[in-house]
């Protein structure tokens, strides 16, 4: 056996693997290969071989080595002549391959074997298990691809580039840490005033409107909440915040979007979004479905039975 350089680690562990026995051809093809000699067809054949020596002409040893090539090797232990490149008894090239595939007992060489073999099948395997976590990456966090890559974004438009544009036109006037509520007057007015401090005009269409002085006076304090009732009130006086008043309430918070009429239109997604409104879409059991259904604004009657009363009330 040759000899190389191997760790004390390597040595305990071919020891373990070995157990051992030393490095040798698989026992069972060993086995395999001396059943299949012995037998009562191949054995006398063989020792023909094998015994011929000077006897028999070196044309005549071949012959006999490759007795069946052409009709049934495995009659007599020769190689298929397609294949007799690799030898002319099965056997032998059998076993030679086996020394080949254990490095020639070469123990050096096999831990070098051993070593590629477990580099390759780790940098394989990283890329396998990468293709397969990649169909569950993240459990339910993202739905798609695209969705991972826009960071959610595509689950709210599926035109990106227009509904950009159209966020910046609006300015300040969304408050992102405060998505959840969203369209709410009062989400707009606490924005509103969280920009641009109290708004008279405003406070004044809301008294006038029939919404409690406490409640007006309280509305810039970011706990403060009301009921439907009020938040109806606040919608009302909203449409009446035109012109001048308006153009003030849009200078503020920074918002270009053309076709604002009055106050309340900075809570409608049709007004809020006219370059990608035909691309929002809402979440639903079945995937995303589309809002608006036509140029005029048409809200979509089949989210009626997909999304939450609360959310579709206003379309019954």
């Amino acid at each position: 056996m040759t000899t190389g350089s191997l760790t004390a680690l390597q040595l305990d562990a071919a020891a373990g693997l070995l157990q051992n026995q030393g490095i040798a051809i698989n026992a069972n093809l060993t086995s395999a290969i001396s059943s299949y000699t012995n037998t009562a067809l191949i054995s006398p054949l063989l020792s023909t071989i094998n015994a011929s020596g000077n006897v028999l002409s070196a044309n005549t040893t071949n012959s006999l080595k490759t007795l069946a090539a052409n009709s049934c090797p495995a009659l007599s232990d020769s190689v298929p002549t397609s294949y007799s490149s690799l030898g002319t008894q099965m056997t032998a090239v059998v076993l030679a391959e086996a020394t080949v595939d254990i490095c020639g007992s070469d123990v050096s060489k096999l831990a070098q074997a051993v070593n590629q073999a477990e580099a390759y099948t780790s940098q394989a395997a990283t890329f396998i298990n990468s293709a397969v976590n990649s169909q569950t990456y993240l459990a339910d966090t993202f739905t798609t691809m695209n969705s991972m890559i826009t960071g959610e974004i595509t689950n709210v438009s599926s035109a990106p580039g227009p509904f950009g544009t159209d966020l910046k036109n609006l300015g300040r006037l969304i408050n992102l840490q405060d998505l959840g509520n969203f369209g709410s007057p009062l989400a707009l007015t606490q924005q509103v005033y969280a920009v641009a401090g109290t708004v008279p005009t405003l406070q004044a269409a809301f008294i006038t409107a029939g919404i409690s002085v406490d409640i007006v006076l309280n509305i810039t304090n970011p706990t403060t909440s009301v009921v439907d009732s009020v938040q109806r009130l606040m919608y009302q006086a909203m449409t009446t915040i035109t012109g001048d008043s308006l153009a003030q309430i849009l200078a503020v918070l920074g918002v270009t979007t053309v076709g604002i009429t009055n106050m309340a239109d900075l809570l409608n997604p049709f007004k809020l979004f006219p370059n990608s409104y035909l691309s929002l879409t809402a979440p639903t059991a079945n995937g995303p479905a589309n809002i608006y259904t036509d140029s005029a604004g048409s809200v979509n009657s089949g989210l009626i039975s997909e999304l939450p009363i609360y959310v579709t009330s206003s379309l019954v």
